[in-house]
């Protein structure tokens, strides 16, 4: 397709999206955000022979709606119908049943070591990491194993500046200055060029400028970290301009060993109420579009498990200040924000950590404190 007719398809498939919501719940927001960087993706490689994982599988509608089953979307999270997450009953081009547990690198890594010793180096293996992942601490073991095996490989580090709720932690302030610093976005480019016309000889005058040299460009480099980590870093780059994004996908494809490219999207992009309250949104209440507005319909009076749970944890930390209740950033699936909110400092997110929280609440158990872990069983 050509660059038009692939900005009218984003505008089809956000149609499609917002027709699903008028009589079916399914995770809305995260879907609208990655319609180009789909696109994008399908259109620069073939997936029928690269490799394709969706870390965060709720955010694969867009991909279900490109890859053959636009005929039984409608039919999404219904007894019989399209999974709501990747199956890869329904389709070849979904590798794994994926949810949020920040297992693609890790999937991903095996993939291309797998592919390498079957005699297949030629394809190409990419991974879509919500940054609300990048806490896990089993995206960390899988970054340390591709920098160690040097295989060729793509993560897309997809930030939005959420998960399901706004992200929590060291390594979001950390993409957030990423994310917020001009400086990189802007003069790093230039800078570094400059700097590299600065000529090095063999006296040691012109190698302690060659040092300093390095330390400046490392100080201007945005994701030291990554590159650390033994990844090549790019970005962070406009997840919404397919132009842009395609023009990037093609500068990496090749590039020997494991590459990061940082794409900035926005949950909600495209459909204002859905943007401006990404939370609410991530799987609102049904409801029917007009315009640029969401007209909600009608809600339930039943009381769900969850806000029987919500009341009961609400209830043991008002009895007891040295209860404690964890969430790995579920705090909005789980319906703890008046929790959050009455008791903060008996609450804890500990990010997409699940094993994290479960650890840390046995430290907090030791002590004399009484945990509630707080995790969709499921999860």
């Amino acid at each position: 397709m050509s660059l038009g007719q692939l900005q009218q398809l984003a505008v089809e498939i956000r149609d499609a999206l917002c027709g699903l919501m008028s009589h079916r719940a399914a995770h809305f927001a995260s879907n609208l955000g990655v319609v180009e960087l789909c696109l994008a993706l399908h259109s620069t490689f073939d997936f029928s022979r690269d490799r394709l994982i969706w870390d965060t599988g709720h955010q694969i509608y867009p991909h279900k709606l490109v890859t053959g089953r636009y005929d039984r979307f409608p039919t999404i999270r219904t007894k019989g119908g399209l999974m709501g997450f990747p199956n890869p009953k329904e389709s070849p081009y979904d590798l794994f049943m994926t949810g949020h547990a920040g297992a693609s690198v890790s999937t991903a890594v095996g993939l291309r070591s797998g592919d390498d010793l079957m005699g297949r180096s030629d394809n190409r293996c990419v991974a879509v990491l919500g940054d609300g992942a990048m806490p896990s601490g089993v995206v960390m073991e899988a970054f340390n194993n591709a920098s160690a095996l040097k295989s060729n490989l793509l993560v897309i580090l997809n930030d939005n500046e959420m998960s399901i709720c706004p992200r929590v932690g060291g390594l979001a302030r950390y993409l957030d200055r990423l994310r917020t610093n001009p400086f990189y976005a802007g003069l790093k480019a230039e800078i570094v060029s400059l700097l590299n016309k600065v000529p090095v000889f063999g006296d040691p005058t012109e190698r302690l400028l060659f040092q300093i040299k390095e330390g400046v460009k490392a100080g201007l480099h945005g994701g030291m970290m990554f590159e650390e980590l033994g990844f090549k870093y790019f970005g962070p780059i406009d997840g919404h301009n397919i132009q842009l994004l395609k023009k990037y996908l093609n500068m990496v494809a090749d590039i020997r060993g494991p590459v990061l490219l940082h794409v900035i999207t926005q949950k909600g992009h495209g459909f204002d109420p859905a943007a401006q309250d990404p939370v609410f949104y991530h799987t609102p209440p049904l409801f029917e579009r007009q315009g640029d507005t969401a007209v909600l319909k009608k809600k339930t009076a039943a009381k769900t498990f969850t806000t029987v749970a919500r009341d009961a944890i609400a209830d043991a930390l008002r009895r007891d200040p040295h209860v404690t209740v964890i969430t790995a950033a579920m705090c909005q699936g789980n319906q703890l924000e008046p929790v959050r909110e009455a008791f903060p400092s008996q609450f804890f997110d500990v990010g997409i950590c699940e094993a994290h929280a479960v650890a840390f609440a046995a430290g907090q158990a030791k002590v004399g404190v009484r945990p509630i872990v707080d995790i969709y069983s499921t999860f």
